[in-house]
């Protein structure tokens, strides 16, 4: 009845995230009919977007790792669980719901405006117990998922008993739930709609996640306060068109068939983990980007618009038997689940990445297109189960009379059971059945869970033979020319193979074989390295160490294949940590990369924590002497969180008094403007930083900011480094001579000049939305990137006679470095 989709921001994967049960709804003077449309729309739109800030402090607080993004998805459903399951009471007591519905608005808001208060405590819970807790992850998670449920099980649980409640306000009975129920149930999704859009794509810009989040709160405090007006003319205990005991109510849950809770729940179960798929399948196409994951959302979401509104109709016009529509819309669902990859493959030519020629409102509505055209065909029966269920529940042979409180209770109960299995679909389908099964498999499994109780749900005899026939006929067809299991879930170029592959919970791993190197793709189009580009790769390794007088210890933020990594056994190490977020990208940077990273992974001196960057960054004791960033892509939904103030500042924390932090940047994947936030942010961490190439090619360009944290290297000492490494046998001339060296460093950070720049914060991620709009997708990818004649004169600024003369950095060998980078340049 209420899930929906978001991004963690994983390596950056996406993930699921609970729609809220939108918490206030439209009133009523007579408690029978719709008062004012407008007034659970923004219910809808509140809650949502409460939710949605609700994740990203989330990510940002406990890591973007799959197992503490699912703790908060199960911890969210916890508290609407309970709320729907104690609806019924709250009515028997209260007798006068829009009140009610007041005051669990109003509540739902105090609550949630403890909610940051409640996390920042449980943050620094999290991080007291992390160093005790980071070889033991079940643990750490286990505790993870407390702190989110005790912050946010009273909000929750007030937003999950609000549709429930309204729906006393609202109902003649229970009889009136396949009619008006599923009405107001698309009106709160309609409101949902408007929430993921304002949250998806312009508040956080706009507000910051702060400003975001009053927005929700207050909105929720307005439909609070106008229910209460509303409940003015409401009489002291709701009428029943029958006397009778109000404890009834109470037991209104009771009359809820078995069999409706367990297709409730079926329901639940299959809906959340239908969307935990297809978060996984439009990652194969899409950008990842904030713009890609709203996106789907609204798609999704549309659909329970649709789904509701068709049940009310044919429930309410055509008389349809519930059923019976139950029966045809398992089974659709269950079709459309087996025969999706198949569509989107056509689609997409065979998961081509999706894009658009204009700027990101071109790359939105592609990805809309795709969606709808793709899933639609399933979210619109999926959507019309739970809807049929309710239709269901109303209809009960011992009520001969309508009873508002009783059909309340009833809309609680199947809320509570359908949460209950939405629980376990985001637990079961990514953790077991997704790397059990693979992707296209789990969705063959779905589908055979939609398949089974449509053949068994009993329907009347025609109806149900018709059923079972056209359902057979699809099977055939669906399993003869469209076998989801004979379909591929990488894209591969001439001369590619696939080496290795595995679906996990943070996304499709596989290694590639290409004209004698391998490489590392996730979701498809995303390139984690290879062995082609192994000396450039090794060189970001290399170039951050050669820049300390006597590294011993050293941190690599995003090992990916462990080649640059790698390169830090050739120097005098002691201690070398990987942090790597996806675990399938380690594993299979172990097996397959072992010849190419000297065997980083394996080394006596490394440990590998698998976890958020972020997250580790803020919880570890440990100290480094230098930190090393790797590129990551800046328009994936999360990955502004490593570019941000607060990420420098934690790198910060954490150097050595002589260390140095270095962050690796994809200049083709970053305009001007972004590039000269991110510097600036640098830059106001690490005032005494500089900027050096890691390449030289003129459409792919690389380079590093690297920051010390107290006075920088002395040229000798970094040329007395250089030489030893060519005595170590090293072979990359850019490293070995100094000469070579001084070619890759640019200038000093300070000569680009930071004011009036605006800064990446954590509450305002600006590289996220700025990254997304200036990407296109498909072939043109980056619409305006600093490469070629744009890198040139950026590096210009940063690299003239003048600034040769009064260097920062390096003052007494900055003027050979420049005149040895203009012949590199």
């Amino acid at each position: 009845w209420g899930n929906s989709i978001t991004t963690t921001g994983y390596g950056r994967r996406w993930a699921v995230f609970p729609q809220v049960c939108p918490p206030l709804s439209n009133c009523t003077t007579n408690h029978n009919s719709l008062y004012d449309n407008s007034f659970g729309g923004t219910s809808g739109a509140s809650a949502l977007i409460v939710e949605m800030m609700w994740m990203r402090w989330f990510r940002l607080l406990f890591g973007a790792t799959v197992p503490a993004t699912s703790a908060t998805l199960v911890a969210f459903f916890v508290g609407h669980a309970i709320g729907a399951a104690l609806c019924a009471r709250f009515l028997a007591r209260s007798g006068r719901p829009l009140r009610l519905c007041g005051f669990l608005a109003w509540g739902g808001a105090a609550w949630a405006t403890a909610t940051p208060l409640l996390l920042s405590l449980g943050e620094s819970a999290a991080v007291a117990s992390y160093q005790s807790l980071l070889e033991s992850p079940v643990l750490l998670v286990g505790l993870r998922f407390a702190l989110v449920l005790l912050a946010t099980l009273p909000a929750a649980a007030s937003f999950g008993a609000m549709f429930p409640v309204f729906g006393s306000a609202t109902l003649r009975g229970p009889e009136a739930l396949g009619t008006t129920g599923n009405a107001v149930y698309a009106l709160y999704t309609t409101g949902a709609v408007l929430g993921t859009v304002l949250a998806a794509f312009w508040l956080p810009e706009w507000l910051g996640l702060r400003g975001s989040y009053s927005v929700g709160v207050l909105a929720s405090i307005a439909a609070g306060t106008w229910a209460l007006v509303l409940s003015r003319s409401e009489p002291g205990s709701v009428s029943r068109v029958s006397s009778g005991d109000p404890r009834i109510d109470a037991a209104g849950a009771s009359r809820v068939r078995l069999s409706v809770w367990g297709l409730a729940a079926l329901s639940g179960f299959g809906s959340l983990g239908a969307q935990v798929l297809f978060v996984h399948a439009f990652g194969l196409v899409l950008n990842q980007s904030a713009y890609a994951f709203g996106a789907v959302l609204v798609t999704v979401q549309t659909g329970l618009v649709v789904g509701a509104v068709a049940v009310s109709w044919l429930i309410g016009r055509h008389q349809l038997n519930p059923r019976m529509g139950l029966g045809f819309a398992l089974g659709l669902s269950a079709l459309s689940l087996a025969g999706f990859p198949a569509l989107l493959h056509g689609v997409t030519d065979g998961l081509r990445y999706v894009g658009s020629e204009a700027l990101w409102l071109g790359f939105t509505a592609s990805a809309l297109f795709t969606v709808a055209v793709t899933a639609g065909w399933t979210l619109i029966p999926a959507a019309a189960v739970l809807p049929f269920i309710l239709a269901l529940a109303g209809a009960t042979s011992d009520s001969k009379r309508g009873d508002s409180l009783e059909g309340g209770a009833r809309i609680g109960a199947v809320i509570a059971a359908n949460t209950v299995g939405a629980i376990g679909g985001a637990l079961c389908v990514p953790f077991f059945l997704l790397p059990a099964a693979g992707l296209w498999g789990a969705f063959l499994g779905l589908a055979i869970l939609y398949g089974l109780p449509a053949v068994l749900l009993h329907a009347g005899s025609s109806g149900r033979w018709l059923r079972n026939a056209l359902l057979a006929a699809g099977w055939v067809a669906i399993l003869g020319w469209a076998n989801p299991l004979s379909y591929p879930l990488t894209r591969l170029h001439p001369n590619e193979r696939v080496v290795h592959q595995e679906s996990t919970v943070a996304g499709v791993v596989s290694v590639v074989a290409r004209s004698g190197e391998r490489l590392i793709r996730t979701d498809n189009h995303y390139a984690l390295g290879g062995s082609g580009a192994i000396v450039h790769q090794e060189r970001q390794g290399h170039l951050p160490l050669l820049l300390h007088a006597s590294p011993r210890s050293a941190l690599f933020v995003g090992a990916a294949t462990g080649i640059s990594a790698g390169a830090a056994l050739a120097h005098d190490l002691e201690r070398i940590h990987l942090i790597e977020l996806m675990p399938g990208v380690a594993r299979a940077a172990q097996e397959y990369f072992h010849a190419f990273n000297r065997g980083v992974y394996t080394d006596e001196r490394v440990h590998l924590v698998v976890d958020d960057a972020r997250n580790f960054l803020r919880a570890t004791r440990e100290t480094f002497d230098v930190i090393v960033s790797d590129l990551f892509v800046p328009w994936r939904a999360g990955t502004s969180a490593l570019y941000t103030l607060e990420q420098f500042e934690a790198a910060r924390q954490h150097l050595n008094p002589s260390g140095l932090f270095c962050q690796w940047l994809p200049l083709y994947q970053l305009d001007e403007q972004e590039f000269r936030i991110i510097a600036a942010t640098f830059f106001d961490r690490f005032p005494r930083s500089a900027v050096f190439r890691g390449d030289f090619y003129g459409r792919f360009p690389i380079v590093a900011l690297v920051g010390w944290k107290d006075r920088p290297i002395s040229p000798p000492l970094v040329e007395e480094a250089v030489l030893r490494l060519a005595r170590a046998g090293e072979s990359d001339r850019w490293l070995t001579d100094p000469s070579g060296f001084w070619s890759l460093y640019v200038g000093p950070l300070a000569a680009l000049g930071t004011e009036g720049v605006p800064r990446n914060h954590d509450d305002r991620p600006r590289i996220e939305f700025l990254a997304a709009r200036g990407h296109a997708g498909g072939q043109r990818g980056k619409i305006d990137p600093v490469v070629g004649l744009a890198w040139s004169r950026l590096a210009g600024q940063l690299r003239t006679r003048a600034q040769a003369e009064t260097d920062p950095i390096f003052p007494t060998f900055s003027r050979r470095a420049w005149q040895a980078a203009e012949g590199g340049a």
